[in-house]
């Protein structure tokens, strides 16, 4: 005989499982869990909300990838960018220079090689590295213009210096413009652009200063690794040695005499130049000379005396671009290989190892290689700077030494994980650093253990790992009005991470777009009022009669208890009228020929199809939506209940009623062991026919009966571009002894 049970599932906050757990009932996540979540998301809170559609802002100029560029909170850019070009998007808006024209600034990249670019932000600043590309910066000018300049590094970084006494080099000159010629073929036509250190093997044609000596205007001396040129003063020497490198000063007063009625001492000293000197490679003659500008004068002896002491610049056509860059510790660390090249301290721009004296320096700029050749894929900066390749993850600290210490920065770097990243730029969400696993299919994060003294790697899918599946490209974190994880996947589908670590809330869903459309790129920015954080979209459409259009997207905020229905948006690339009632809709020359779906005054309208770029309704509205429709489907896993004789899995059973909670919710259906779909009916006799239902919140009792079977399935749609929240299933059923 059946036995009648009551059953109910208060949460869906597990989201969507992997198919590996549907038998697992002994792990709570199976009771808060879905077989599908398919165009909702579950909340923190325990409930579904159906998600947001898409509101369609522009034309892309072609394939693109967003970037963004957020100078504050109220003045957050996303940029599109695509070969050859960026545009700018800001205030829901583009960025035009004229009506329909554009603001555009010109790129060197090609598509493949924006997708290949890392980014750093630093105030009104964007560095940009990669792209088989010298490194730019762009530059925010103003509220609506910009600058694309090549990022013009100062005194390095230095490769490796050469080793080979056999191999030398000498200059035409110690300043300005120059020649560079070398005995052997060292130089490339790639070299172009690279720094060159030059160091001068003694100073034996230069005496050194000393107090008290005769001198005459003209003469050289050295002084701690510096020369200097007498430029008059008195014709001995004073008692204070010239230390400045740039410049004029005095090494005594010049005037009057000392005890034993001699002097007076004291003359001027011009700095002329130190040991190391500098120039940048400005063209290639042969693979023995190329022409160059000192930028740190150069040592006279090396215009007759060639020096082996040199090294090339670490970036160059050459020798390779760098591929990442952050902002750590006052630092910008640009990555290239297995090394890191870190700024002086507080001077981004600025890679000068040496001081004045040729010596390095603990505050000067310094590098780091990591003990194991892989390539560096990422770089971020926490509470030290973290470092993924293809096989690992890695910290580097900087080592703190006693003030005035001479010697190069000392790095200490650290071994944390062996997980390998992919190239996909990671991001801090919660607290957490979240990236994504060498192979692309997996979403992990990055967590400091202060117990152990180290970070930490653990599997943000493995609930759900078959949700990742074909691929991650991109992901972005929307931290407002929802803590939700947004990943774009290589087929062209959405899946969002509800992602709260400190109360344990971790589910996944999926968000597939509508009429065809496919997601290939994201980035989130504030809304203009800083408040809410928005998820921009670079999506690809079908065209007609082949290939494909290219659009930029911004998806609508989450549905908020409140909200104004007449404002719904759960249509895709859709666009608003908010004005004078009309019927007509015009603007949808994006949609012509396709079916799409409306909202009229927060009422759900037939089907209309786009004519003309327009569309009629059957009625005036003052508030519209029209867009495309896409799915939105939640199935639950099997049904769990105590039976007689323990579980209900595998049992014959019946849903013989159910009851939905909501929360404010129209336009839903539901199905219940795999039989039709009924619509859930909210109307009461009060409500007026020729007006909008208000959303219905409270209990739905569906009068519904299943079928005997072992499952014990249910299923929520939501079938109208409106609302929905579920707060709660609970179905009553029979279930039999086997």
């Amino acid at each position: 005989m059946p036995a009648r049970r009551t059953a109910i599932q208060p949460s869906f906050n597990g989201g969507e499982l992997s198919p590996r757990l549907h038998a697992r009932i002994d792990q709570n996540v199976y009771g808060i869990g879905c077989d599908t979540l398919l165009g909702w998301l579950p909340l923190i809170q325990g409930c579904i909300t159906a998600a947001p559609g898409t509101h369609f802002v522009e034309v892309a100029a072609g394939p693109c990838r967003l970037i963004p560029f957020e100078y504050n909170v109220t003045q957050g850019y996303a940029i599109e960018a695509s070969a050859g070009a960026f545009r700018f998007y800001t205030n829901d808006v583009r960025l035009e220079t004229a009506p329909g024209v554009p603001l555009e600034v010109a790129t060197p990249w090609s598509h493949a090689q924006v997708l290949a670019l890392d980014y750093q932000q630093s105030a009104d600043v964007l560095y940009l590295v990669g792209g088989d590309k010298a490194p730019r910066k762009l530059g925010r000018t103003g509220a609506a213009s910009f600058i694309l300049d090549l990022l013009d590094l100062v005194g390095g970084p230095i490769g490796d210096a050469n080793g080979d006494q056999g191999k030398t080099v000498s200059a035409s000159g110690t300043t300005g413009a120059i020649t560079l010629t070398a005995n052997v073929p060292i130089f490339a036509a790639g070299d172009v652009g690279s720094h060159f250190e030059l160091e001068a093997t003694d100073y034996n044609d230069v005496p050194s200063w000393e107090p008290g000596i005769e001198i005459a205007a003209g003469q050289k001396r050295s002084w701690a690794g510096k020369v200097y040129q007498c430029a008059g003063g008195a014709t001995r020497t004073g008692t204070v040695a010239p230390i400045h490198d740039e410049g004029t000063e005095w090494d005594g007063m010049g005037a009057g005499k000392d005890v034993n009625d001699k002097g007076p001492f004291g003359v001027k000293w011009t700095f002329l130049y130190g040991r190391h000197g500098l120039a940048k490679i400005t063209g290639f003659t042969s693979a023995t000379q190329v022409s160059a500008q000192v930028s740190k004068p150069l040592a006279d002896s090396l215009t007759t005396s060639p020096s082996w002491r040199w090294a090339f610049g670490a970036f160059s056509d050459t020798r390779g671009w760098p591929e990442t860059v952050c902002l750590w510790g006052e630092c910008l660390v640009l990555t290239k290989g297995a090394t890191g090249y870190v700024s002086v301290v507080g001077d981004l721009e600025n890679f000068e190892r040496r001081d004045s004296s040729g010596d390095f320096q603990r505050d000067l700029s310094g590098s780091f290689t990591l003990p194991n050749p892989d390539r560096i894929k990422w770089s971020v900066a926490d509470r030290v700077l973290i470092l993924g390749t293809e096989k690992g993850e890695y910290t580097v600290e900087r080592l703190l030494t006693q003030s005035g210490t001479a010697g190069p920065p000392i790095f200490e770097v650290r071994t944390h994980g062996g997980s390998g990243s992919h190239g996909t730029k990671p991001v801090s969400a919660a607290g957490r650093l979240v990236f994504v696993q060498r192979a692309g299919r997996k979403l992990l994060e990055l967590d400091f253990d202060a117990i152990k003294d180290r970070y930490r790697v653990s599997d943000l899918t493995r609930l759900a790992e078959h949700i990742a599946k074909p691929g991650i490209v991109e992901i972005a974190w929307q931290q407002e009005p929802e803590r939700l994880l947004w990943v774009v996947l290589a087929n062209g589908a959405l899946a969002a991470l509800t992602y709260d670590p400190e109360q344990e809330v971790m589910g996944w869903s999926r968000r597939a777009l509508g009429g065809g459309l496919k997601a290939r790129s994201a980035c989130r920015i504030t809304d203009p009022e800083g408040r809410l954080d928005q998820l921009w979209l670079a999506v690809e459409a079908p065209a007609a009669g082949g290939g494909a259009a290219h659009w930029v997207l911004r998806m609508h905020k989450v549905w908020e208890v409140g909200d104004d229905r007449r404002d719904a948006f759960f249509v895709d690339a859709g666009l608003s009228h908010d004005g004078a009632p009309t019927a007509q809709f015009a603007g949808l020359q994006h949609l012509e020929g396709r079916a799409i779906e409306a909202l009229a005054d927060g009422k759900p309208h037939r089907s209309l199809t786009v004519s003309g770029g327009a569309i009629t309704l059957d009625y005036p509205a003052s508030k519209v939506q029209a867009g495309l429709p896409y799915p939105a489907v939640m199935r639950t896993l099997r049904i769990e209940a105590v039976a007689s004789e323990g579980s209900a899995q595998g049992k014959i059973k019946r849903i013989i009623d159910l009851t939905l909670r909501v929360l404010e919710t129209l336009g839903i259906r539901v199905a219940v062991q795999n039989g039709e779909q009924i619509p859930v009916e909210t109307r009461k006799p009060a409500d007026a026919m020729d007006r909008a239902l208000p959303l219905y919140s409270g209990d739905i009792i569906v009068p519904t009966i299943g079928a005997y079977e072992r499952g014990g399935q249910m299923v929520v749609e939501r079938f109208q571009p409106l609302p929905a929240t579920l707060l709660a299933l609970i179905p009553g059923l029979e279930v039999g002894e086997r």
